[in-house]
């Protein structure tokens, strides 16, 4: 077989080309740590490698997701456990105030240090997080859960129920806050306890008094029906419930058994569950009687301001209705501090999962990366060897060509 000069040439500077493109790639390796520089190298490595990286992403997410949790959750426990504070306080000025020996003097001195309290309320349950979003205001973030309402005096919610959760794991969510419905709402009702709010147009309702020791049929009736709306219109009046169902259409009103109504046709009074609606007018219009159940630990602190303030003690009957409305305030604040407590177990229940699943994510990311570092991570010990090695044989190539191109008959020829 006839091999040509030019056919030697380009076959030693293939392989010249060959040796230094395999040397260069493993210095380039070498200066990396990285086995695999493109996809090219190995196809089914390259995916494998991204799909490991795009899971070591994902669960850091997850742990700043943690960190984002704990530090709003925290904050909340912070903000609950000086609201519980608060609350035993008051539980402590309750039974100051209720105090025979007092005088007018000390029970308004009182009043004022419960004053100083709801102030403090108000700005724990206005609180803020790091955001600037709104702590107990649910879905909510930048309304004010807790606006007080210049008519009635009270403080009424303005969020939602909603919770705010989020992913710290594949498949775990937590909530990271809690409604100011659920914390400061739920509280279990006091029997007697209810407040009822009234909103007219003529002044058409004079007066709304409980006559019931026991209030909760009332309440009950009120939470199945409320808002009542008395429509009045040329002497008649016409009374419906929340979804509109009348209950009663005669002046000034009729016995209707079946929603726990009874009247005296002898004076304008209806009386709903053991509660008296005293009509001082039938001018046209309309007037709506709901029950504010708002009791939290705000409202409950400004009632108990109100009483200590506005109470006339110097008779029997008063004495009695202000010691009477300082036990339901007890027993409300008892409710209050166990919602309190509840809603503390929870948080701190939340906080040891958030615990758990970090330790669960660092782990998973450590055999993720592991797993990572089999397929992209270069073993320098294989790598230095092989590097010797082609060293070796590109320096051979180069000294057998250049003796090689130098090969002629006509160095042989006297």
């Amino acid at each position: 077989m006839r091999i040509s000069t030019q056919q030697v040439f380009l076959n030693n500077i293939d392989n010249l080309s060959k040796n230094s493109s395999e040397l260069f790639k493993t210095q380039n390796q070498l200066s990396t740590g990285k086995k695999i520089l493109q996809p090219s190298d190995d196809p089914i490595a390259s995916a494998q490698i991204q799909k490991f990286k795009k899971e070591i992403a994902r669960t850091e997410q997850f742990t700043k997701n943690i960190e984002v949790s704990e530090r709003r959750l925290e904050l909340e426990e912070n903000t609950i456990d000086q609201i519980n504070n608060l609350s035993i306080r008051l539980k402590e000025l309750t039974i100051q105030g209720k105090n025979g020996v007092l005088n007018s003097s000390d029970r308004i001195s009182v009043a004022a240090e419960v004053g100083e309290i709801v102030k403090a309320l108000d700005g724990l349950m206005n609180t803020k997080d790091v955001q600037g979003e709104y702590l107990f205001s649910g879905h909510q973030g930048f309304t004010r859960p807790y606006e007080m309402n210049a008519g009635t005096g009270r403080y009424e919610f303005k969020g939602d129920d909603g919770q705010r959760f989020i992913q710290v794991g594949p498949e775990n969510k937590v909530a990271s806050t809690d409604s100011g419905f659920d914390i400061f709402e739920k509280v279990p009702k006091v029997s007697g306890y209810i407040l009822p709010e009234i909103t007219q147009a003529g002044g058409q309702i004079s007066e709304v008094a409980i006559t019931d020791s026991n209030a909760d049929a009332f309440d009950e009736f009120m939470t199945q029906n409320a808002p009542l709306t008395f429509s009045f219109s040329g002497g008649a009046l016409t009374v419906t419930n929340n979804s509109g169902q009348v209950v009663t259409a005669d002046s000034p009103s009729v016995a209707l058994n079946s929603y726990n109504l009874a009247s005296n046709p002898n004076s304008p009074v209806l009386n709903i569950a053991g509660v008296d609606i005293t009509f001082a007018s039938t001018t046209d219009g309309t007037a709506t009687l709901d029950v504010n159940s708002q009791h939290n630990i705000i409202n409950t602190a400004v009632d108990l301001r109100d009483a200590l303030n506005n109470s006339d003690v110097t008779t029997a009957a008063g004495r009695e209705e202000f010691n009477k409305k300082m036990d339901q305030i007890l027993a409300n604040l008892s409710g209050i501090e166990d919602k309190n407590i509840e809603t503390r177990a929870s948080i701190g229940g939340r906080l040891n999962a958030l615990e758990q699943q970090n330790l669960v994510n660092e782990d998973y990311k450590l055999f993720t990366k592991e797993a990572l570092s089999s397929f992209e991570d270069l073993d320098f010990n294989e790598a230095i060897s092989r590097f010797e090695l082609q060293q070796t044989v590109l320096q051979a190539s180069y000294a057998s060509f250049a003796k090689v191109q130098d090969l002629s008959l006509f160095n042989y020829i006297n």
